[in-house]
């Protein structure tokens, strides 16, 4: 059976500027409810369309959780690349109605890629970023999650650490684009002087 997954028009956020849109979570679920569901390996070459990706920075105190995508991960473009981001793909599986899928579809997500006990998740905004072929064709849904951590699931698909967010600018040179986007916002709202 081919993956589906949910997708929104490119056409939705033509006009959005490019970085990290901040908006209400409720504005981003009128997005979503825009959304359908196609085949994954249409989706990851047709511009026309945005696949809807939960992305979740999850904070323990000041320290962030950080993962390097290996060479097993599905995604060959990221392969190597250092982020901030646990989520992925909700797929039609996840529900038929495009919101209740979104939500179903990250809780599925973060359960499947990390082990924490979760104690609060704020939606920050969109990542929109224009830069790159994959970035072309997925749209981030940005949230921070502050949650004691105890590890990755996917042991097989990220190597991960916990760094000081202060610190984290140390490996920006071999981030993911969406996470240098995260990462920027992070140290302007959470860091202290």
């Amino acid at each position: 059976m081919k993956e589906r997954v949910l997708v929104i028009s490119s056409d939705v956020v033509r006009d959005f500027e490019e970085g990290l849109i901040e908006i209400s979570e409720r504005d981003a679920f009128e997005l979503i409810k825009s959304g359908f569901f196609v085949d994954r390996s249409e989706a990851e070459k047709n511009e026309r369309w945005r696949q809807v990706i939960p992305y979740v920075a999850f904070l323990e105190g000041e320290r962030i959780l950080l993962v390097r995508r290996t060479e097993n991960q599905s995604e060959r473009r990221l392969h190597n690349l250092y982020s901030i981001g646990i989520g992925g793909h909700i797929n039609e599986t996840d529900g038929k109605d495009p919101p209740l899928a979104f939500k179903n579809g990250l809780t599925r997500e973060v359960n499947e890629e990390i082990d924490a006990d979760i104690h609060s998740l704020k939606f920050i905004g969109l990542i929109n970023d224009l830069s790159r072929e994959v970035s072309r064709v997925h749209i981030g849904f940005f949230y921070v999650a502050k949650a004691k951590i105890m590890g990755i699931r996917e042991k097989e698909n990220f190597e991960w650490k916990m760094v000081d967010l202060k610190d984290l600018e140390k490996f920006e040179e071999g981030m993911e684009n969406w996470s240098r986007i995260a990462a920027a916002w992070l140290r302007s709202n959470l860091l202290r002087s």
